[in-house]
């Protein structure tokens, strides 16, 4: 039976249901017992990141959140997850937001997840904000409101898991 891909309307409707160019449809129970499986014998040599880009229209706006397996000078495996929100036009700084909430709400998902397996690995939170450009004045912000919520944080030129991943399927 082929399954398909939803737009999440909203973080009250999260959806455990990511897409992945290697697995496909997959749930965020199959992301975790994959990232169990592949982390079990060597957890430093990876790290966990996840990370929200979006592009605002003038109807709603499309959020692509990230979950990345890096195996470190090894390459990695994604997933991603497409959600909108229909509101309409948004300030920057409300964008950034809701970005935010959706990455911590999806590492909070995948952290209870892999702790009910018996798992603890370091969750990153990839930030697509910089020290250049209109999001410099959100960082202190949104890097406290990551920190606050006991997760790393990268912002640009770091946060390839969100200016890099995410981006590429924001259209």
């Amino acid at each position: 039976m082929k399954r398909t891909v939803k737009f999440d309307r909203s973080l009250s409707e999260f959806s455990a249901e990511f897409v992945s160019p290697t697995y496909g449809i997959i749930d965020l129970e199959e992301i975790t017992d994959l990232i169990v499986q592949r982390t079990s014998e060597e957890s430093d040599g990876y790290r966990l990141i996840v990370g929200t880009d979006s592009k605002r229209r003038d109807i709603c706006a499309v959020y692509v959140t990230v979950i990345i397996l890096y195996h470190i000078g090894k390459g990695g495996t994604y997933f991603y997850r497409r959600s909108r929100s229909e509101i309409g036009k948004h300030s920057l700084q409300a964008t950034i937001f809701h970005e935010t909430a959706l990455s911590l709400a999806t590492a909070a998902k995948l952290d209870e997840l892999l702790k009910k397996k018996g798992v603890s690995i370091e969750i990153e939170i990839h930030s697509d904000i910089g020290n250049h450009g209109k999001t410099k004045e959100l960082i202190k912000e949104v890097v406290s409101w990551i920190d606050s919520s006991g997760y790393s944080y990268r912002i640009k030129p770091e946060s390839f898991g969100a200016s890099s991943v995410a981006d590429k399927y924001t259209d």
